[in-house]
Protein backbone atom coordinates (compact mmCIF):
# COMPACT_ATOMS: atom_id res chain seq x y z
CA UNK A 1 0.00 0.00 0.00
CA UNK A 2 1.67 3.84 -1.35
CA UNK A 3 1.69 5.99 1.68
CA UNK A 4 3.27 9.25 1.98
CA UNK A 5 6.96 10.51 3.80
CA UNK A 6 3.90 12.75 5.73
CA UNK A 7 2.34 9.14 6.95
CA UNK A 8 5.69 8.01 7.97
CA UNK A 9 6.25 10.71 9.86
CA UNK A 10 2.91 11.10 11.75
CA UNK A 11 3.39 7.57 12.51
CA UNK A 12 4.03 6.99 16.82
CA UNK A 13 7.62 6.87 17.62
CA UNK A 14 8.61 3.33 18.47
CA UNK A 15 6.66 1.39 15.77
CA UNK A 16 7.21 -0.08 12.66
CA UNK A 17 6.00 1.26 9.50
CA UNK A 18 3.73 -0.82 7.11
CA UNK A 19 3.64 0.11 3.43
CA UNK A 20 5.59 2.16 1.26
CA UNK A 21 6.54 5.49 0.17
CA UNK A 22 8.56 7.21 -1.77
CA UNK A 23 11.30 10.05 -1.11
CA UNK A 24 14.05 12.36 -2.29
CA UNK A 25 17.42 11.40 -1.08
CA UNK A 26 19.98 13.92 0.31
CA UNK A 27 23.10 14.76 2.63
CA UNK A 28 23.88 11.44 2.38
CA UNK A 29 27.26 10.49 4.70
CA UNK A 30 28.45 7.32 6.84
CA UNK A 31 29.38 8.17 10.43
CA UNK A 32 31.66 6.49 12.51
CA UNK A 33 31.26 5.74 16.65
CA UNK A 34 33.60 5.55 18.97
CA UNK A 35 34.33 1.80 18.88
CA UNK A 36 34.96 2.20 15.07
CA UNK A 37 31.29 0.63 14.02
CA UNK A 38 30.03 2.59 11.11
CA UNK A 39 26.19 3.40 10.39
CA UNK A 40 24.91 5.83 7.77
CA UNK A 41 22.63 8.94 7.68
CA UNK A 42 20.58 10.49 5.00
CA UNK A 43 17.82 13.36 4.85
CA UNK A 44 14.27 12.03 3.13
CA UNK A 45 12.30 14.89 1.97
CA UNK A 46 8.87 15.24 0.36
CA UNK A 47 5.08 16.21 1.04
CA UNK A 48 6.81 19.67 2.70
CA UNK A 49 8.43 17.70 4.94
CA UNK A 50 12.12 16.65 5.91
CA UNK A 51 12.60 13.04 7.98
CA UNK A 52 16.10 11.88 9.10
CA UNK A 53 16.76 8.51 8.25
CA UNK A 54 19.62 6.16 9.75
CA UNK A 55 20.69 2.37 8.69
CA UNK A 56 22.90 0.33 10.14
CA UNK A 57 24.16 -1.85 7.23
CA UNK A 58 22.66 -0.09 4.33
CA UNK A 59 25.36 2.70 2.55
CA UNK A 60 22.82 5.41 1.53
CA UNK A 61 25.19 7.32 -0.66
CA UNK A 62 24.08 5.91 -3.76
CA UNK A 63 20.72 7.08 -3.10
CA UNK A 64 21.98 10.68 -3.41
CA UNK A 65 20.09 12.76 -5.15
CA UNK A 66 17.26 10.20 -5.76
CA UNK A 67 13.57 9.76 -5.51
CA UNK A 68 13.49 5.93 -4.16
CA UNK A 69 10.77 3.76 -3.03
CA UNK A 70 11.16 2.37 0.63
CA UNK A 71 8.90 -0.36 1.73
CA UNK A 72 9.46 -3.93 3.51
CA UNK A 73 9.83 -5.13 7.19
CA UNK A 74 12.09 -3.31 9.06
CA UNK A 75 11.64 0.40 8.66
CA UNK A 76 11.04 1.92 12.59
CA UNK A 77 9.89 5.66 13.58
CA UNK A 78 12.01 6.89 16.69
CA UNK A 79 11.81 9.59 18.39
CA UNK A 80 11.79 13.33 17.51
CA UNK A 81 15.18 14.83 17.37
CA UNK A 82 15.46 18.96 17.52
CA UNK A 83 11.66 18.66 15.99
CA UNK A 84 12.70 16.41 12.82
CA UNK A 85 11.07 12.80 12.41
CA UNK A 86 13.59 10.25 12.66
CA UNK A 87 13.35 6.49 11.01
CA UNK A 88 15.41 4.02 11.21
CA UNK A 89 15.72 1.67 7.74
CA UNK A 90 16.56 -2.33 9.31
CA UNK A 91 17.86 -5.13 7.12
CA UNK A 92 14.91 -5.99 5.81
CA UNK A 93 13.76 -2.60 4.60
CA UNK A 94 13.51 -2.57 0.35
CA UNK A 95 15.31 0.81 -1.22
CA UNK A 96 14.56 0.69 -4.57
CA UNK A 97 15.73 4.02 -6.55
CA UNK A 98 12.86 5.43 -9.11
CA UNK A 99 14.04 8.27 -11.19
CA UNK A 100 15.82 11.49 -10.10
CA UNK A 101 14.54 13.59 -7.10
CA UNK A 102 11.62 15.69 -7.43
CA UNK A 103 11.09 19.29 -6.40
CA UNK A 104 8.22 19.16 -4.21
CA UNK A 105 7.06 21.88 -1.43
CA UNK A 106 9.65 23.36 0.19
CA UNK A 107 11.04 21.02 3.33
CA UNK A 108 10.24 21.90 6.54
CA UNK A 109 11.78 20.52 9.61
CA UNK A 110 9.17 21.65 12.37
CA UNK A 111 7.47 18.14 14.00
CA UNK A 112 4.60 17.49 10.86
CA UNK A 113 2.51 15.98 13.36
CA UNK A 114 -0.64 17.60 14.76
CA UNK A 115 -0.34 20.25 16.96
CA UNK A 116 -1.17 18.24 20.18
CA UNK A 117 1.06 15.46 19.32
CA UNK A 118 4.07 18.14 18.48
CA UNK A 119 3.68 19.25 22.33
CA UNK A 120 3.78 16.18 24.26
CA UNK A 121 6.17 15.89 26.23
CA UNK A 122 8.27 12.91 26.61
CA UNK A 123 7.98 10.21 29.42
CA UNK A 124 11.89 10.29 30.40
CA UNK A 125 11.30 14.08 30.93
CA UNK A 126 8.31 13.98 33.31
CA UNK A 127 9.33 11.59 35.20
CA UNK A 128 12.87 13.32 35.92
CA UNK A 129 10.85 16.44 36.46
CA UNK A 130 8.63 14.74 38.98
CA UNK A 131 11.10 13.27 40.81
CA UNK A 132 12.98 16.63 41.21
CA UNK A 133 9.39 18.27 42.11
CA UNK A 134 8.97 15.53 44.92
CA UNK A 135 12.75 16.48 46.18
CA UNK A 136 11.60 20.14 46.15
CA UNK A 137 8.01 19.92 47.75
CA UNK A 138 9.37 17.40 50.42
CA UNK A 139 11.83 19.90 51.46
CA UNK A 140 9.37 22.77 51.35
CA UNK A 141 7.06 20.58 53.66
CA UNK A 142 4.34 21.11 51.31
CA UNK A 143 4.06 17.45 49.28
CA UNK A 144 0.39 18.26 47.66
CA UNK A 145 -0.44 17.07 43.93
CA UNK A 146 -0.84 21.21 43.34
CA UNK A 147 2.90 21.93 44.13
CA UNK A 148 3.75 19.08 42.46
CA UNK A 149 2.17 19.91 39.35
CA UNK A 150 3.70 23.02 39.63
CA UNK A 151 7.05 22.57 40.48
CA UNK A 152 7.24 19.46 37.64
CA UNK A 153 5.41 21.94 35.20
CA UNK A 154 7.95 24.80 35.87
CA UNK A 155 10.80 22.59 35.41
CA UNK A 156 9.71 21.19 31.92
CA UNK A 157 9.41 24.95 31.03
CA UNK A 158 12.48 25.67 31.90
CA UNK A 159 14.32 22.71 30.36
CA UNK A 160 12.44 23.51 26.88
CA UNK A 161 14.11 27.36 27.36
CA UNK A 162 17.30 25.61 27.51
CA UNK A 163 16.39 23.44 24.72
CA UNK A 164 15.46 26.41 22.66
CA UNK A 165 19.06 28.00 23.17
CA UNK A 166 17.33 30.26 25.96
CA UNK A 167 20.13 31.01 28.43
CA UNK A 168 20.03 32.63 31.76
CA UNK A 169 21.38 36.66 31.54
CA UNK A 170 25.54 36.99 32.13
CA UNK A 171 24.47 39.59 34.97
CA UNK A 172 22.48 36.90 37.08
CA UNK A 173 24.46 34.33 36.95
CA UNK A 174 27.31 36.81 38.34
CA UNK A 175 24.83 36.94 41.47
CA UNK A 176 24.12 33.00 41.46
CA UNK A 177 27.65 32.64 41.43
CA UNK A 178 28.80 34.79 44.82
CA UNK A 179 25.84 33.89 47.09
CA UNK A 180 25.45 35.88 49.82
CA UNK A 181 26.10 34.08 53.69
CA UNK A 182 22.04 32.89 53.59
CA UNK A 183 21.58 29.74 53.40
CA UNK A 184 19.03 27.94 51.24
CA UNK A 185 15.88 27.07 51.92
Amino acid sequence: MNKTLQELANTAPGTFFSGTFQANVSGCKAVSTKTGKTFYKANLSGDGIEVSATSFSRDLSPLEGKLVKFGGMGIKRGDDFGGKPQVTLGDKSIVSPVGEATISAPATTSNPTPLAASTRIEGVTVGMAINKAVDICIKTGEVTEENLWHWSSSLIRLAQKLQAGKLAEEEYYAIVANPSDEQPY
